[in-house]
């Protein structure tokens, strides 16, 4: 009987950052993770090495903290570019092409998150200027209404199917494969949305199978955030307002919600939100308006006369 031999396998590491990118992305989809995520990984690292061609060197640090401190760059980007590029260093670590990882030491930013709040008038302006006679315009008053009615990500938007989306019932389910925290959740909408969602469904090609998703290219290709985002900006431009971005959908919904009555419970389950700390930071703007009601509604208010304010003795 002959002996067995042990064969030691030794994974080579790789030569290029677009061997290393290849290798990450494997990965993360064998891990299930969603496709915009990917997506980021890629954008991120692509630019990083195509504004830096020498740093997959003894350079990469000098070169990352170049990205990094770039002028203008605003928290949340600054932030986004060193999450995503530390995650890959570390695959590359692992994989042997770095000793350390570059961006270790460097620490993330305090960013402020942006709140929005929109009148009714901004919000039926940028309705005004949608062109419903065609795809396009039919597609993004949808996708706001949408967007508007139950606060859901863009991104969770984006990928929704025709079989998720019920119009009987008002409701659509977001499957855990594109939900964010990877927990599928049902978000509810009204009549009025459904009938717009009807239109757009209905208008779509034969040829279009069940998996284009609903709100897709005029060539029945997957849509993405920053496209959403950068149609938006093209509508406000129109409508005269200074900006709008896909997100301030979402965000709106969460103030309105509140402000009609919800409760943060209801609204973290809709949101989709892991913590209800992420939810309660809505509550600021509503309760601002709480606060307007009652100096104009107060009993004590009208019972005893308001005092001018003493400014000098």
């Amino acid at each position: 009987m002959e002996r067995a031999t042990v064969v030691n396998i030794k994974s080579v590491p790789p030569q290029t950052w677009e061997n290393a990118l290849q290798r990450f992305v494997t990965l993360r989809r064998a891990e299930q993770a969603a496709p915009y995520t990917i997506a980021g990984y890629v954008e991120n690292v692509r630019l990083f090495f195509e504004r830096y061609p020498t740093a997959w060197s003894d350079t990469c640090r000098d070169c990352l903290l170049k990205h990094l401190s770039q002028e203008g760059i605003a928290p949340p980007t600054y932030n986004i570019r060193l999450k995503t590029l530390k995650h890959f260093f570390d695959f590359c670590v692992r994989e042997g092409a770095f000793a350390s990882n570059p961006a270790n030491g460097l620490k993330l930013q305090h960013a402020d998150p942006r709140m929005v709040d929109h009148s009714q008038e901004d919000l039926k302006a940028m309705l005004g200027v949608m062109d419903v006679s065609t795809f396009v315009g039919l597609r993004d008053q949808a996708l706001f209404l949408l967007s508007l009615d139950c606060g859901i990500r863009p991104s969770e938007a984006l990928q929704l199917r025709v079989n998720d989306v019920d119009l009987d019932l008002f409701r659509a389910v977001i499957r855990s494969s594109t939900a964010k925290t990877r927990r599928s959740r049902v978000v509810f909408f009204s009549s009025q949305t459904a009938n717009v969602l009807r239109q757009l469904i209905t208008s779509r090609p034969e040829e279009w199978d069940l998996s284009t998703p609903v709100f897709c290219t005029s060539y029945g290709e997957m849509w993405n955030t920053r496209a959403w985002t950068h149609q938006l900006g093209r509508y406000a431009k129109k409508a005269g307002l200074r900006r709008f971005s896909a997100y301030d959908l979402r965000h709106q919904h969460a103030i309105e919600y509140l402000r009609n009555g919800g409760n943060l419970a209801t609204l973290q389950k809709e949101m989709g939100h892991t913590t209800i700390s992420m939810t309660q930071k809505y509550l600021a703007l509503s309760e601002d308006d709480i606060q307007t009601a009652h100096a104009k509604a107060s009993p004590v208010s009208n019972l005893l006369p308001r005092r001018k304010r003493l400014t000098r003795l």
